[in-house]
């Protein structure tokens, strides 16, 4: 990949984005932690409060409970309240992983923390907590809280993956243990980008870089992870079908987002209401179910009947493709996850598409739903 495209997009990103001030957050947010962590976890003595829990998983989830649009968090990491709840009961109570964790959290060399992170997948491994899920979300996000000049913020495995593989910065499959996977995947980005690209970044700058969509989506980096060669990609559907038209680029930036929207603010949705997103292993699973037939947009189940429901969005494609895409999705679900059991299918669209409404009323337990986005400006008062 070209350094000088590279080096571009990052002078561009940091003239809009605000170093210093995100400097002076973290550095605060990290005193915060480091005092819940003497003071409550580390402490026997206090009862650890609801309170006390849910002022920290502010900090490190952006979909956590009370959240506020202007405060900081580490990433959209996807694990639901419960799961950090738990997570943070068992370290007060356990002795064996709060040690451990512990001793991750102080150990400044590399070698030293990988054995270290190894002994904690073994010790945690009864544990239904999320500490050491296979993607590692919850525990790069802690490692970044408390040491946030040191680890990425970019706090998904899988992600990090795609980026050494789109940025050139080494072969993932070269990590043989789950203590090397996070700690030589923070490295070689860190220093990758360091040493290919002449970009010097603090973890959290570079972490938001490869994120943050510049210029109204028209130069969004994390468009070059897939194919590592342009700054949007060709629009295309499942199948290589082409995505229409008639869908301008800001239209299917907008949809291409609209997934991970979905799941940040699933509780505060419609669907978030009767549906829940499913955990498996302490990771959540639900958004790119993947499956031997494609792969789910999301999946999620019922939260009385525990039925599944396969919900795919409109991203584009044509009417049809995207009711055969149902279709097939639910006959999959319904013989590898649902025991035979029926299985509901939903369309999210943004338009209420005649095409799919006359193919609808020939399924069965299929609904479609639209979705409406408003966008105002205003003026504000004179002072």
């Amino acid at each position: 990949m070209e350094s000088a495209k590279i080096q571009a997009l990052f002078k561009q990103f940091s003239s809009e984005f605000d170093s210093a001030r995100e400097t002076k957050v973290w550095e605060h947010q990290n005193q915060i932690f480091k005092r819940f962590w003497k003071d409550k976890i580390l402490n026997t003595t206090p009862e650890l409060t609801v309170a006390d829990t849910d002022a920290i998983i502010r900090l490190l989830d952006y979909k956590a409970r009370g959240h506020q649009r202007a405060d900081v968090a580490v990433a959209n990491v996807g694990l639901t309240q419960g799961t950090w709840e738990r997570l943070f009961a068992q370290l007060k109570n356990k002795k064996d992983i709060k040690l451990t964790l512990d001793q991750i959290f102080a150990e400044t060399d590399d070698s030293e923390l990988v054995d270290l992170i190894n002994r904690l997948i073994k010790e945690n491994d009864k544990n239904k907590n999320g500490l050491t899920g296979k993607s590692a979300v919850a525990l790069n996000a802690l490692l970044f809280l408390n040491t946030p000049t040191k680890f990425l913020s970019m706090v998904s495995l899988s992600h990090r993956f795609q980026v050494m593989q789109a940025f050139e910065l080494g072969n993932p499959d070269e990590f043989e243990t789950y203590g090397e996977q996070i700690v030589l995947s923070n490295r070689r980005i860190a220093n990758g980008f360091r040493d290919k690209y002449g970009i010097e970044a603090n973890p959290r700058d570079l972490s938001e870089f490869l994120y943050t969509p510049l210029n109204g989506y028209t130069t969004n980096v994390k468009a070059y992870w897939p194919s590592g060669e342009q700054i949007i990609p060709q629009p295309v559907g499942e199948d290589g079908i082409k995505i229409s038209q008639d869908v301008s680029e800001a239209e299917f930036a907008m949809e291409n987002h609209l997934e991970d929207f979905l799941v940040k603010n699933w509780e505060h949705t419609e669907l978030g209401r009767k549906y829940e997103l499913i955990e498996e292993g302490g990771d959540l699973v639900s958004q790119q179910y993947r499956t031997d037939v494609g792969i789910i947009d999301l999946l999620v189940r019922d939260k009385e009947t525990k039925q599944y429901v396969v919900i795919e969005l409109k991203k584009g494609q044509t009417s049809d493709a995207t009711v055969g895409q149902v279709a097939r999705y639910m006959g999959w679900v319904r013989r590898e996850r649902a025991n035979g059991q029926d299985v509901k299918g939903i369309i999210i669209a943004r338009s209420n598409d005649p095409k799919i409404q006359y193919a609808l009323q020939e399924m069965r337990n299929v609904e479609l739903f639209v979705y409406k986005v408003d966008f105002v400006l205003e003026k504000p008062a004179s002072i």
